[in-house]
This record gives structure tokens, C-alpha cells and sequence, in this order.
């Protein structure tokens, strides 16, 4: 079983030429998000995206490989499809804080993991642009831990017991929303040499705007704290 949190930031090549085409900047999944759909690809030293139908990826331990006939289309746009950094919520308001990363089983999704919840995609009745909405009456079938999820994807719940203090951090998937409110740890600089954003400048959505324009949303992304 796979995480999303593996997969982000892995170099991407073409199985045909053996070339570096790229990393995954980020991902994208069905409505229901029960399936990984398409990943999408930044070329690091122009920072144009794309984006390729997962259908022609094959994922490994230390890449991603583009099948002969893969479609890789330039200049997109990333969506929304990708819920990691969304809020969770019950039917009846109760939060579990925000979705912390995927997990896999081939390219079909096994659950979604929280602060506090380990859930499968069949336990979400609405998926927001902002927030899911998990369904509340459906009880405990029995407590466990993060390593059992992990251990056993094929067994979820609808309401688990919250994680133990001692897991890790999971690394977030790349969301332009997220960087608002945090600090730029370096100089950022655009196309034509000028001045993006300052060394320890708060991020904007302004400022966001303006890396996106210049093509550096991605340089911004791993320069914030």
C-alpha cells in the first residue's frame, strides 16, 4: 500500500526515452475519490506544469515512469481534486482536523487519514471545495491505530479512535491555500529578474498571484515555513 506523501515531490521519467521529464507536484483523484485519475508533472528548470492521465503511470520506490503512449499536456492548471488539507467534519459539525494523506492499493484509494480519523472514501457524503463531510450514525466497529491501517487496508471504519501522539507528521500535498499566513525563507525572484517576495515576508494571496504569474508557485511552495 501506497501513500500520496511517497509519491509528491518523486521524479517522474519517460519509460521510452529515459529521460527526466519532471516531479510530481501534485495529484488528482475521481469526485467520489475513490481513484487516483492523473498526476501532475512540473519540469524543474522552466516550472511549466503538466499533467498525465494516471492510467499510463507506472509508480515505483524511487520514481514514476510515463508509458510510450502517455499524454503528457503542458501549461495546466492544478485543480482542487486533491483532498489533503481539507477539513473533515461529521453530519453533526464535529471536526477531525484536516485530511494528512491518501492511501493506495494500485491506484484505487483504501482511506483517508486525519488528526483523527482513518476513513474510507464510501464514508463521505459530501466532498466540498473546502471540506468533507463524513456520516456520523454509523458506529465504531472497533477502535485501532494508525500502524493497523496501514497493516490492514482492506479493514475501515467509520469513527476511529484518534492516533497516538508518537506518529510522525505526514507531509501535506501542495495547496496554494495552505501558504497563505506562513514566511518565505528565501528570495524569491520572477521572470524578468524582479523581486516576488522577500526573505522572511508573510505569504499573501497577492503574493501567491503574483508567483503564479511568474511561474514560481512551486519554487514558493518548498521555500515556506
Amino acid at each position: 500500500m501506497k501513500k500520496i506523501s511517497e509519491i509528491i515531490s518523486k521524479p517522474v521519467y519517460s519509460k521510452a526515452a529515459g529521460a527526466l521529464v519532471g516531479y510530481v507536484l501534485n495529484v488528482e483523484f475521481s469526485s467520489a475519490l475513490d481513484k487516483l485519475t492523473g498526476f501532475v508533472v512540473v519540469d524543474e528548470e522552466s516550472e511549466v506544469e503538466g499533467r498525465v492521465d494516471a492510467a499510463g503511470v507506472t509508480f515505483g520506490e524511487q520514481a514514476l515512469l510515463l508509458s510510450e503512449g502517455s499524454n503528457l499536456i503542458y501549461g495546466y492548471d492544478v485543480g482542487s481534486s486533491n483532498p489533503i488539507g481539507k477539513v473533515v467534519l461529521d453530519a453533526r459539525g464535529k471536526g477531525y482536523g484536516k485530511v494528512r494523506d491518501v492511501f493506495l492499493k494500485g491506484k484505487r484509494v483504501e482511506g483517508l487519514l486525519c488528526d483523527g480519523l482513518y476513513f474510507h472514501p464510501k464514508n463521505i457524503c459530501v466532498n466540498g471545495p473546502d471540506a468533507l463531510i463524513v456520516f456520523s450514525r454509523r458506529k465504531l466497529q472497533k477502535p485501532f491505530s494508525f500502524e493497523e491501517a496501514a497493516l490492514q487496508p482492506e479493514q475501515h471504519v467509520q469513527i476511529s479512535a484518534p492516533l497516538p501522539k508518537e506518529v510522525a507528521p505526514f507531509r501535506v500535498t501542495p495547496d496554494a491555500r495552505s501558504l497563505i499566513g506562513k514566511m518565505a525563507s528565501r528570495d524569491i525572484f520572477g521572470l524578468n529578474n524582479e523581486l516576488i517576495i522577500k526573505k522572511h515576508e508573510i505569504i499573501t494571496q497577492k503574493k501567491i498571484n503574483e508567483a503564479k504569474k511568474h511561474n514560481k508557485l512551486n519554487l514558493l511552495f518548498y521555500n515556506s515555513k
